[in-house]
């Protein structure tokens, strides 16, 4: 009886493999055509392809921070500006015990990044509207010394910066008007390199407004 079972689960085992091979491959052809599609949309408004991992300064910024991220990264001139576009993915791993047994899952999360290059260079600065555990530690703790001054504002974003002294500078009446507007995005600014980013794939249809977004923060810097 014993090597009846055996021989069952071997089987199924071969069955699970044999089904398995061409999910696999066909989801690898899809992919392949979907990344292909990208590079031709790029190609079709005058942008460059780099395809397969490449390692850019910002990706620190990026959830993960992982430096071999990109998937795809396209590069060009939009609006009279240097730009940047890039998917970008991370991995996570969680282990969980299932009848004494241990089961390893891994995820992968994937982001779309849009990088405006700036002329000039500024300190690094971050503004991200704030959750509920950040509205609890600012009201445990009070005011950041990264705060602009202006209590909507301060209250509903929270503003990281490696020169406190320079948010007010970088942050003015307009852009904080903006996002209290809800027509600014979450956004990071280090160097010359102005970062928006959101998580899932890449479409063309939403890359344009994305960086019209990422110019419009790019042009309120300083007001």
């Amino acid at each position: 009886m014993g090597a009846i079972i055996a021989v069952i689960v071997i089987a199924l085992i071969a069955v699970l493999i044999t089904l398995t091979v061409p999910l696999v491959m066909l989801a690898q052809r899809r992919e392949q055509r979907r990344l292909e599609s990208l590079a031709q949309w790029a190609t079709s408004i005058g942008w460059t392809t780099y395809a397969g991992s490449v390692e850019v300064p910002w990706t620190v910024r990026l959830p993960g921070a992982n430096p071999r991220g990109i998937r795809c990264l396209f590069t060009g001139v939009y609006r009279d500006r240097p730009v940047s576009v890039a998917e970008y993915t991370y991995q996570t791993s969680s282990t969980s015990y299932v009848n004494g047994q241990t089961q390893v899952t891994t995820d992968s999360h994937d982001f779309v990044a849009c990088v405006i290059h700036l002329p000039y260079t500024y300190p690094g600065i971050e503004v991200a509207a704030r959750g509920s555990g950040s509205r609890m530690w600012r009201w445990l703790t009070g005011p950041d010394d990264t705060e602009v001054g202006i209590a909507e504002f301060d209250s509903d974003y929270r503003v990281r910066s490696t020169h406190p002294e320079a948010v007010r500078k970088i942050i003015g009446p307009a852009m904080v008007r903006a996002h209290l507007a809800g027509m600014a995005p979450n956004w990071s600014l280090h160097g010359t390199d102005l970062l928006v980013y959101w998580q899932g794939r890449m479409e063309p249809a939403r890359v344009l407004p994305a960086l019209d977004a990422v110019l419009r923060i790019a042009g309120l810097l300083g007001h």
